[in-house]
C-alpha cells in the first residue's frame, strides 16, 4: 500500500470536522512549501548555466515522483 493509499484509508474513517482541520492544515502547508520555494527561486536565479539548470529540475521532478509514490 502506498504512502496516499494509506493517507486516504485513514481520511475515509473522520467525520467531517476532522475532515476539515486535516484540509486547513494540508493547505497550510502546501503554501508554505510553495512560498519557500518561491523565496530560494529568487535568491538562487541566474546562478546555474542552462544545461545545469535543466539537470536540476530534473532531478527536482524525480525527487517529487519519489515523495508521491512513497
Amino acid at each position: 500500500m502506498t504512502v496516499m493509499e494509506t493517507i486516504v484509508r485513514d481520511l475515509q474513517g473522520m467525520p467531517l470536522r476532522k475532515l476539515v482541520e486535516v484540509a486547513r492544515y494540508v493547505h497550510r502547508m502546501s503554501a508554505t512549501d510553495r512560498e519557500e520555494r518561491e523565496k530560494v527561486l529568487k535568491e538562487t536565479y541566474g546562478s546555474l548555466s542552462e544545461d545545469d539548470g535543466k539537470c536540476f529540475e530534473d532531478a527536482l521532478k524525480s525527487a517529487r515522483e519519489v515523495e508521491v509514490h512513497g
